[in-house]
């Protein structure tokens, strides 16, 4: 409440700001694994960069869907890129993932509700879910 009283007053860039920082603090305190570099357009895309390959990322997420249940329903790659679907219950994920070097590749979920609809909060947390999954992965490798 006194964060939403303190945007109230203040006015221009800084009440933006001061929301931003609130959000933050909330969603940390709450104990999310979403980190700041996961950013979400408009249109509640979650974007995600990781330091890994794109073969190596595309493996992570395959085992995230399949232990959120989500199967995976098409593939294809779009230039350099790769774009992969999975369904869910009156859902559809779709995950783009954009290599930015050998090593780096940027992950792109949306998922839709239905033709105008999107699910932000399933997006951001397959995210999660990728970022835990990466973080056993290195766990188990140790």
């Amino acid at each position: 409440m006194l964060l939403v009283l303190v945007a109230l007053l203040t006015t221009g860039c800084a009440g933006i700001a001061v929301g931003a920082l609130g959000a933050a603090v909330i969603s940390s305190g709450a104990g999310s694994a979403l980190r700041a570099g996961t950013e979400y357009t408009l249109g509640g895309t979650a974007y995600r960069t990781f330091t890994l390959s794109l073969e190596d990322l595309a493996a992570i997420v395959r085992r995230t869907l399949d232990r959120m249940e989500l199967p995976v329903v098409d593939a294809r790659a779009d230039g350099a890129s790769l774009i992969v679907r999975a369904d869910g219950i009156d859902r559809e994920v779709r995950l783009t993932f954009t290599p930015i070097s050998p090593a780096t590749t940027r992950l792109g979920v949306t998922v839709k509700q239905d033709l105008i609809r999107r699910d932000r909060a399933t997006a951001s947390e397959v995210v999660a879910q990728v970022e835990q999954s990466l973080t056993a992965a290195k766990s188990a490798s140790r």
